[in-house]
């Protein structure tokens, strides 16, 4: 589970670079419509042109942009349940004395479904983003 909210961790950081990149081309943007504005009788057919070649670059930050906002909640309900895990350990540790055998097997076994439940989400969550990807030209 480490291992793919590292994988996770990777992308959107990966990602987070990307919308960097692409703010400072948005600020190119801004400049160039203050431009237009200053000027825009007699250069208004070259900058229009250019201003749709920029945006159409910009269109694939878009779905990176929902991307990355799906992984930001996705890390967020992993920390949330990573938390949860820990407290639910923690009370196990100090317990430990209290329960019978059977009762302490029991805990497991729901910890180990919570545990799968979680590996089974980053696992279809991988598969989709691989098939999103696949459809995307």
């Amino acid at each position: 589970m480490s291992q793919s909210i590292e994988v996770l961790n990777l992308r959107t950081q990966r990602d987070f670079q990307y919308v960097l990149k692409m703010e400072t081309q948005m600020k190119g943007l801004k400049a160039k419509f203050r431009q237009i504005e200053d000027d825009r009788k007699t250069l208004m057919t070259k900058h229009f042109q250019e201003l749709k070649e920029k945006m159409d670059e910009l269109l694939p930050l878009i779905p990176v942009l929902e991307q990355y906002k799906t992984d930001a909640k996705l890390i967020t309900q992993f920390k949330e349940e990573i938390r949860n895990l820990s407290a639910v350990l923690t009370g196990i540790q100090e317990e430990i004395g209290a329960y019978d055998y059977e009762e302490l097997h029991q805990r497991v076994l729901s910890l180990e479904t919570r545990l799968r439940d979680c590996m089974k989400k980053l696992i279809d969550l991988k598969k989709r983003k691989e098939e999103e990807r696949q459809v995307e030209p």
